[in-house]
């Protein structure tokens, strides 16, 4: 790939995904525009590119989705998950046993793998858990993903990422020479395709959002207009979890850390969510009816306050 077209395909990314890719992503970009010509005919990168300038829109999306990154598999960091499970779920449960209410984000879910093992340790420790109202959603810009994550069907190998034979054997059931999702986990879980430059058009509030190395690739400003609207849609004190390490120079002005905890934020609150200069709250609520990768509406009505969840990591 010449770089005049890798410069075009940042550029391309970086304007429509918001994704801040570089030199270093130079062969990752290179392999996948290689099989995304094969795919669709084209005789080569720099003829998908001159394709590309005439700006069509179905064409950009289907590029910006070849290369959305789908790295991922069950309970991914199996300590994050172990006091999710063990910690956060129980303080979570105590807190609203007279709402009964929860709702939990996995952004960035990819082939749905980190989704299902939400919903799993949800299952472990929730009884009753058919009195409870609790939503579990899973988006991601790649319509493939998705669709790979409705059908909740995977391999051996991407079972045995993460997972044990007990567990397989309790959440999944044989489909052939794969494996799939039982209906019961199935059904606590939805799968929207969503990118993360668009605007959040429901009004519920998520006790519990996943946003797991995903936000490292976009630019800062880009970072800080995400969290901004993620903050927005969390009540005072949720929960936020990024990817193990992961660092975000912008989250102190949204979130803060927990304590002990690398990778677990706490929601500062509407009141204390402070975009930078710039970032109006306008610009974070506008919907472009045009966009080709259009944001998912849930609207079931406002969560009320939810006390904080900090002190689930101190036990």
């Amino acid at each position: 790939m010449r770089k005049q077209d890798f410069e075009f395909l940042v550029n391309l990314l970086r304007e429509n995904a918001g994704w801040n890719f570089d030199e270093e992503q130079y062969f990752v970009i290179d392999k996948k525009m290689s099989s995304f010509i094969r795919e669709k005919g084209f005789a080569s990168v720099e003829d998908l590119v001159e394709e590309l300038k005439l700006g069509s829109r179905p064409l950009i999306a289907q590029v910006v989705e070849s290369l959305a990154l789908s790295d991922t598999s069950f309970y991914r960091d199996y300590d994050v998950f172990s006091r999710f499970e063990n910690s956060m779920l129980p303080l979570l449960r105590e807190n609203n046993r007279a709402t009964k209410k929860l709702r939990f984000w996995s952004l960035g879910c990819s082939t749905g793998q980190e989704t299902y093992s939400m919903a799993m340790c949800i299952k472990n420790k929730f009884l009753g858990l058919d009195e409870w109202d609790i939503d579990i959603l899973g988006t991601d810009i790649s319509g493939v993903a998705i669709a790979k994550a409705q059908r909740g069907i995977y391999n051996n190998f991407e079972t045995q990422m993460g997972l044990n034979i007990k567990t397989i054997l309790q959440y999944f059931h044989k489909d052939g020479d794969n494996w799939q999702v039982n209906d019961d986990i199935r059904s606590m879980v939805e799968f929207r395709r969503y990118n993360m430059l668009d605007d959040i058009t429901f009004t519920d509030k998520f006790e519990v959002i996943f946003c797991r190395n995903v936000l490292r690739f976009f630019t800062e400003d880009n970072q800080r207009k995400i969290l901004a609207k993620l903050s927005l849609h969390q009540p005072f004190g949720g929960i936020l979890y990024l990817g193990k390490n992961e660092q975000i120079p912008c989250i102190g002005e949204f979130y803060q850390k927990v304590s002990g905890y690398n990778c677990v934020y706490e929601s500062r609150g509407l009141e204390d969510a402070k975009p930078k200069p710039g970032i109006k709250p306008e610009e974070l609520l506008h919907y472009d009816e045009d966009d080709d990768l259009p944001s998912f509406s849930r609207p079931k009505g406002l969560f009320g306050h939810r006390p904080f969840a900090s002190e689930a990591f101190k036990r």
